[in-house]
């Protein structure tokens, strides 16, 4: 094709990197399988291959199956068995059997016979070799279908699911990746922080967020479900894509540099358990969404010093000392020094967080759906309530 290439003339193929003489060339040049060919793999992620290349790859897809059609002609037969086999080995085997024996015995025929049973007609073959040729487009779709997921390494091991709801599954939490092992080789640390400032370090993994996130532990163990029960990439995961094991799918991350979080467009909404952005929310929004009321018990009071007086009827409970606890505040503390740490190794490997008008209209987005989805809670209570129907007392 080197004779019809000209770069002044500007009539270009991009998707393969050519140039032509003229505008026939070009438009002769865009209905080759060629061309179709690099555009599927474009398509792919792929570079685009030469013509001889191409050619290359369409003579060994025809060889490949002319042996096939070749092998499937001369197939083994057992006459007495009624069994056909693939290979000579194998009907020597089962010559040697146990049953067949048996089987050759109770027969009228003493000697079984190696019969080409399934061999063609050489006239029927040479059609369907002409056939063959004839279709040469449609064994170049397959060509290019067979080889686009051989040569991308990340194809190999997915699994495509478009009937299944993704938000409704159950992962098996006895496969999710522990939350002190790395999510993307699987290297144990001693604790979960150490963890993070591996995976930080070596993947360049970081939480989105982490100045909002008020559950760092279960952000992590729920992301450890994704990979190790879901084998699912934690960038590609609104795709519906899905790996047939954790290997390809850590291998899939690593290669692609996926080893991060989606957090763009409303790819939060999926994390918004884990995080709370109402330090984000202006103070009206905050007063006229607080639902919380204090409902006195009236066995404690509490004085303008901050001391909490109880009841003399609980005297009992109040001699024992008991040291009233909040697991949820003492949790929440801990979560505090957690990010508070991590910030600090996070700022040490380059990261600055999220701040400005992005982290103001992500929290106002997780806040309106929350709103919406309480909303709709409501709603369905209240139908449900309706459902119900009570017949009263006997008698009436």
């Amino acid at each position: 094709m080197s004779g019809k290439l000209d770069a002044t003339t500007g009539l270009t193929c991009i998707c393969c990197r050519v140039v032509f003489a003229n505008s026939d060339i070009q438009r002769e040049h865009y209905r080759t399988d060629w061309h179709r060919y690099n555009l599927k793999r474009k398509v792919a992620a792929l570079p685009p291959i030469t013509a001889d290349q191409f050619q290359e790859k369409v003579l060994s897809y025809r060889d490949k199956a002319a042996e096939e059609e070749a092998a499937a002609s001369h197939r083994l037969f057992c006459e007495v068995c009624n069994k056909q086999f693939q290979s000579t080995n194998a009907y020597d085997n089962h010559l040697n059997s146990k049953r067949h024996k048996e089987n050759d015995s109770k027969s009228s025929q003493n000697t079984p016979r190696k019969v080409d049973a399934v061999n063609l007609p050489t006239g029927h073959l040479a059609k369907q070799s002409t056939e063959k040729e004839n279709k040469v487009v449609d064994s170049i779709d397959a060509l290019i279908e067979s080889n686009v997921e051989e040569e991308d390494s990340d194809s190999e091991g997915w699994v495509t699911d478009h009937g299944t709801d993704t938000e409704n599954e159950e992962y098996d939490e006895s496969k999710g990746i522990a939350i002190t092992v790395c999510l993307f080789c699987l290297s144990p640390s001693a604790n979960m922080e150490q963890n993070l400032a591996h995976m930080g370090r070596f993947h360049g993994f970081f939480l989105p967020d982490v100045e909002f996130c008020v559950d760092v532990e279960g952000m992590l163990r729920y992301l450890g479900l994704k990979v190790g029960s879901g084998n699912m990439c934690l960038l590609c995961n609104e795709k519906g894509r899905r790996f047939r094991s954790l290997d390809a799918c850590q291998k899939h991350m690593k290669d692609k540099a996926h080893c991060r979080v989606a957090h763009d467009g409303n790819a939060m909404l999926e994390y918004e358990e884990f995080y709370d952005y109402s330090s984000m929310y202006a103070e009206n929004e905050e007063d006229a969404e607080s639902s919380d009321v204090l409902v006195e018990d009236g066995y404690s009071l509490v004085l303008p010093s901050g001391a909490r007086i109880g009841h003399r009827s609980l005297m009992r409970y109040y001699r024992q000392h008991l040291k009233p606890v909040s697991e949820e505040g003492w949790r929440k503390s801990k979560d505090k020094q957690t990010v508070g740490r991590l910030i600090g190794q996070y700022k040490a490997l380059g990261w600055t967080g999220t701040t400005g008008t992005l982290a103001v209209q992500r929290a106002k987005d997780i806040h309106f759906m929350k709103r919406l989805s309480s909303e709709q809670w409501l709603k369905l209570g209240i139908t449900s309530n309706k459902l119900f129907v009570s017949r009263g007392r006997s008698g009436q």
